[in-house]
């Protein structure tokens, strides 16, 4: 299997109530993320262990990830950790934090990758891989940023942060 680890930071002027609200509705990713999370369908509402969405997603690249998220452990507003099913295998963990100005929102993604294209593809095509995944990670952080705008107070900026592999 092809194996990823990725650690992703969002700085974002917005409460961690509020971003815990955003992340922890992952059927709802579709409705703000963008571009990148194309259709989510599952149990309603904040995580809960147990709940499970189904979400089909891209990146810049010309194919489609099916997977499913099933939560194994949400303590709001600080933690979130799913299981992960279907073209990935693993575990994605969201830790969320106060800061100075916000919130600090830290994606811990670790999977293997079992769509065919992409696992016989990584030994030469890692790094457009993890492009892609950066890609898609910087439409999630760019679109929370908007969207909790209007939550942060006037006059403070979220930062955008690059992903790192």
């Amino acid at each position: 299997m092809a194996h990823y680890s990725f650690t992703d930071e969002w700085r974002v002027a917005a409460s961690p109530e509020d971003v815990y609200a955003l992340l922890s509705c992952p059927r709802e990713y579709p409705d703000w993320w963008g571009e990148a999370f194309l259709h989510g369908e599952g149990d309603p509402g904040p995580a809960a262990p147990g709940k499970r969405a189904r979400l089909l997603t891209r990146g810049r690249l010309p194919y489609r990830l099916r997977w499913e998220l099933v939560c194994v452990e949400a303590v709001a507003p600080s933690r979130l950790v799913s299981q992960i099913h279907g073209d990935f295998e693993g575990v994605g963990t969201w830790t969320i934090a106060p800061t100075a100005g916000g919130t600090r929102a830290v994606l811990e993604w670790d999977v293997d990758v079992r769509k065919p294209l992409v696992r016989h593809l990584t030994a030469v095509l890692r790094p457009v891989f993890a492009w892609n995944h950066r890609w898609a990670m910087r439409r999630g952080q760019e679109r929370i940023v908007e969207l909790l705008a209007g939550a942060s107070r006037p006059g403070s900026d979220a930062e955008l942060v690059e992903a790192r592999p």
